[in-house]
Order: C-alpha cells, then sequence, then structure tokens
C-alpha cells in the first residue's frame, strides 16, 4: 500500500512539474503564430516541445486552455518589457521606445515575419468557444494605453517633448501606429516600416 502510494505520487509529481507546463506553453505560443492556432495540434505541441501528452493533459485540459496560457505568456512577456522602460528613468524617453521597438523587430525576424503583433494574430483566431482568450487580450490593451500615458509624460516632464502634447491621445496614437507598422512589416518582410514609423511618431512629439 505505501509503495502503491509513493508511485502514485511519484507519477504525480512529474506531471504537475512546472517545467513541463512551461516549456509546453512556449513552444505553442511560437507555433501558434508561426503555423496559425487552428493548424497546429495537441499532438504538434508534444513533438515539438518533448513534453509527454499526459504531461500537457495534466496542465491543460484542451487546446483553448493552451491558448489562454500562450495569451498570458505573451502579456507577461510584454508587460514585463514596458515595466521595465518606465523604471529606467535615466534613458530618454525616446531611447528606451527604440529599445522597444527593436525587441519588437528582433521577434518578428526570428518567427520569420509570422504573427507580427501576438495579440492581434491570436485574437483574430480564437474560437468562439473561448471568449474569455478574446477578453484577456482586450484588457491587455486597455491597460497598454495607461502604461504608454505614463512613458510619455516623463518624456514630457524631461522636457524631450514639446509642451502642450496631451499624453492620453498621443498614447493612443502611438499603439494605433505600432500596431499598423506590425502588419505592414509582416507584409512587407520589412522591419524597417517598424522602426520608422517609431522614429517619425517621436519626431512629432519634439
Amino acid at each position: 500500500m505505501t509503495n502503491e502510494k509513493s508511485i502514485s505520487g511519484s507519477v504525480k509529481s512529474k506531471s504537475s512539474n512546472p517545467v513541463n507546463r512551461t516549456k509546453a506553453v512556449e513552444v505553442a505560443a511560437q507555433l501558434f503564430l508561426r503555423q496559425g492556432y487552428s493548424y497546429v495540434s495537441m499532438d504538434e505541441v508534444v513533438r515539438a516541445s518533448g513534453v509527454s501528452k499526459s504531461n500537457i493533459y495534466y496542465h491543460f485540459k484542451n487546446k483553448e486552455e493552451l491558448l489562454q496560457a500562450v495569451v498570458q505568456y505573451w502579456i507577461a512577456q510584454y508587460e514585463s518589457e514596458l515595466y521595465l522602460l518606465l523604471s529606467q528613468r535615466e534613458r530618454e524617453v525616446t531611447e528606451r521606445i527604440y529599445s522597444f521597438i527593436a525587441l519588437l523587430s528582433a521577434g518578428m525576424e526570428g518567427r520569420d515575419y509570422k504573427g507580427s503583433c501576438p495579440f492581434i494574430t491570436l485574437y483574430m483566431q480564437t474560437p468562439a468557444s473561448a471568449p474569455e482568450v478574446k477578453e484577456s487580450i482586450a484588457r491587455f490593451f486597455r491597460e497598454l494605453q495607461p502604461m504608454m500615458e505614463k512613458l510619455l509624460q516623463q518624456g514630457l516632464d524631461r522636457g524631450e517633448f514639446r509642451k502642450g502634447i496631451e499624453p492620453g491621445p498621443a498614447a493612443a496614437l502611438f499603439i494605433a501606429a505600432l500596431e499598423g507598422s506590425l502588419v505592414l512589416a509582416e507584409t512587407a518582410r520589412d522591419i524597417g516600416i517598424i522602426e520608422q514609423s517609431a522614429r517619425t511618431f517621436c519626431q512629432m512629439l519634439r
């Protein structure tokens, strides 16, 4: 009896290993953007991640739950970078914006220009059976604008941007321009479009 419990506990511990979950999410995050959510099966995630099917289904009962985890993964990635930018007050705001753009550009190149904006791409691919995924993405964009407002306000406080600029509308314009440039860069396979858009925006604020 003791041995049975020990074996059962060992199997459960192995299945619940957070490393397995993290690996599956990281691999799925790339596969969904490169190939499209509907074209990636759970079996393919198993093969590409090296995590067993039983382990993956221990953490995610279906592909919709995995998709939600992937969206949360991308949100965490973007928010960590944005919080870092907000904290680097010793650097010029424009310099921080260009660093963020360079990060986005590198990510797009690494995915061979697939899934320009993870959030828009996954939002469009989310099935009707997973409305909570779309709500998570919508919430991210709602929270993104005030973060950009704070960053632009720092630029105003530092005297980088001309007086009279309103951080709120400027932040909304930046996000819209950024999303548009990401799509254009994907279709043209040219990350220079993203960088030029950001530089033009910053020049308009001076």
